[in-house]
């Protein structure tokens, strides 16, 4: 399945078909060959499913919608003064801001809600100020079940289906600043910020829905004005990026940053202890939710992956970076340095722990991944960059497979997003990172060998003579460290852990006593989570939403979803049932035998012919496949 481009430049704005998986070239389009979109003088922005396009019409006072596959006009919605606007979490609602007038004030609001496909008006709200790290104003819950609205002291909640029947719940606190709501289904978390204010800590708290005058987590702290939050795919966890524009210990002229994490149960939580003193750069989840990667320190950056239980497990070394970014699917990453660090690139295969390749993609002001993971975009686009606009396509490993200069302003290249398993997930081809060798050609030829410490200068009258390192100064003006695995002690400092948690004593357990350890704590969760769904159903049924709608599976979000037509995919499935099953089996030979069950237990029992369907199901599809 071939990609595709919202390109916004001076001839015009279209979408325009992208490389496909396998591609080793690239031809771009003409903008005859592409769908042609009405003139915009804001971006395009594409829904999270890909299927639909928006585009704002400011000369004719509408915001057109978009269906991506055929380039049909779905609707125009009548936000004549509209500066921005934005899709729902799954695309089923636009919303719209405007500048105030009385006019809009009196007939509901200038921040509106519309059907994305017929253009209907569902609900407004007055918004006099424009806050562009506030925006979007309204925030979906990933399934839309759920909706929530930031006001002066609290956070209202609505019904995400049907924002126009009003206020369902909310939560009270004064002086907030921030909020964000997890990604995935029920249960749903809602964590916010409190910014320090004189001689008051600031305040991080998290709440799970319903229960939102109690909150499951919260922590204070000084030196925080500000704070960014980076949830886990999955919703099991949030790590909360806080930030002040001083430095009270005079270390930085940019001001002092500190990350938190937090687990969605409120189990844990803590400061994230880094290694290197120094702000923190960046974070990225893996798209799997078990380990996220975060760039700090002093130049030269240190970047380091930590597990979900916040233990480093492997260090990417230094180097000039501040930017990091995982592949959709997982296996790639891309750790490089932007904006004042000239584009300096290294591509990782993150399943085997290697580095691809480094290579420099100087001037770049957007980049971003294929959904299929094989591509990377790089743009230098208007106004940040006034000349040499345009962009370049690389494969995973660095190969250059598409530049395109375009005449005069480019204002934005954008990849159309795919729905999960849209591209299967493939490993590096053989040899893939051979082109990053010194000397080695390939299509990209912009390839760097593997960065590592800089050789000290040597005077040309002393090349290649016998005692040359004699002269080679003692010292460098950086400590360049190298990549490799990390010990694993957690990195949590004042970490409030869940009884019984602790380094040492788990190191002193034999293995089959760690995992029915692991197994007991996994259960424990499963059931928090469970505990939880019912009280969120329990609600949403009271405010007279649909339950089956946000009904997800616990852990904080819905499980990404499966290629049931991969046989590997099947056979993991398969396997995974007969393991549940012979659990089945056994705790009901127990329950025979006189011993006494709990309610999770006999759940399980009971469970046993739904199982034996599944796995009869699954066994007779994996045979077709074979």
């Amino acid at each position: 399945m071939a990609h595709q481009f919202a390109v916004r430049d001076q001839q015009g704005t279209s979408l325009r078909a992208g490389p496909t998986p396998g591609d080793r070239k690239y031809v771009w389009p003409t903008v005859a060959d592409s769908f042609a979109l009405s003139q915009a003088r804001m971006d395009v922005e594409y829904s999270t499913d890909g299927e639909l396009a928006l585009a704002i019409d400011s000369d004719k006072g509408v915001v057109n919608v978009y269906d991506t596959s055929s380039g049909k006009n779905l609707c125009a919605i009548p936000a004549k003064g509209a500066t921005v606007a934005a899709f729902s979490a799954a695309g089923s609602f636009v919303q719209t801001w405007e500048k105030l007038t009385d006019e809009l004030h009196a007939s509901g609001g200038n921040l509106r809600i519309w059907n994305a496909k017929t253009g209907e008006y569902s609900a407004g709200f007055s918004q006099a100020k424009f806050s562009k790290d506030s925006w979007p104003y309204v925030k979906w819950s990933s399934d839309e079940v759920i909706a929530c609205l930031q006001i002066t002291n609290g956070i209202h909640m609505y019904n995400g289906k049907d924002i126009g029947k009003g206020v369902i719940s909310k939560i009270v606190q004064e002086k907030l600043k921030s909020f964000s709501i997890s990604p995935g289904s029920a249960p749903y978390r809602i964590a916010i910020f409190v910014p320090e204010i004189k001689d008051q800590p600031a305040i991080m708290k998290l709440f799970s829905y319903p229960n939102l005058s109690e909150p499951v987590a919260s922590k204070k702290m000084f030196r925080a004005s500000d704070a960014e939050f980076f949830w886990s795919p999955t919703g099991s966890a949030v790590l909360i990026r806080t930030s002040t524009d001083v430095d009270a210990s005079g270390g930085s002229y940019y001001g002092e940053s500190k990350l938190t994490f937090i687990s969605s149960d409120g189990k844990s939580e803590g400061t994230v202890a880094l290694s290197k003193d120094g702000p923190v750069h960046d974070i990225a989840w893996s798209p799997s939710g078990k380990e996220f990667v975060v760039v700090y320190g002093v130049m030269p950056a240190k970047a380091t992956l930590f597990d979900f239980k916040c233990n480093a497990v492997f260090d990417y070394g230094t180097g000039s970076r501040n930017t990091v970014s995982w592949a959709p699917h997982g296996r790639f990453m891309l750790l490089g340095g932007f904006g004042n660090i000239s584009g300096h690139l290294e591509l990782w295969d993150n399943n085997k722990k290697k580095q691809l390749c480094t290579t420099r993609v100087p001037d770049s002001t957007n980049w971003s991944w294929s959904p299929c993971s094989r591509f990377l975009l790089f743009a230098t686009l208007f106004p940040r960059l006034r000349v040499d606009n345009g962009f370049r396509i690389f494969k995973y490993d660095g190969t250059l497979v598409h530049t395109e200069k375009v005449e005069g302003e480019l204002y934005q290249v954008t990849w159309r997003p795919a729905k999960p398993n849209t591209y299967q997930d493939r490993p590096a081809s053989p040899g893939a990172g051979a082109r990053s060798t010194p000397g080695a050609s390939g299509p990209g030829g912009a390839n760097l060998p593997p960065t590592g410490p800089p050789k000290a200068y040597v005077p040309p009258h002393l090349r290649g003579k016998e005692g040359t390192a004699a002269v080679r100064p003692a010292f460098s003006l950086h400590d360049y460290e190298e990549a490799g695995k990390v010990g694993g002690a957690s990195a949590l400092g004042g970490v409030s852990l869940p009884p019984g948690a602790s380094a040492e004593e788990d190191s002193k357990l034999s293995k089959g006593a760690l995992k029915k350890k692991k197994a007991k704590e996994k259960a424990e969760r499963e059931q928090i989570e469970a505990l939880a769904l019912e009280d969120t159903n329990r609600a949403l049924a009271a405010a007279g939403i649909d339950v089956a709608a946000g009904g997800g599976g616990g852990g904080g979000g819905a499980p990404a979803e499966k290629d049931y037509n991969n046989p590997e995919e099947v056979a993991k499935r398969v396997k995974a049932i007969q393991k549940k099953l012979k659990a089945a089996v056994a705790l009901k030979t127990d329950e025979t035998g006189g011993k006494e069950m709990n309610v999770d237990q006999k759940a399980k029992i009971a469970s046993i012919p739904e199982m034996e369907n599944e796995l009869k199901e699954f066994e007779g599809k994996l045979k077709t496949l074979a």
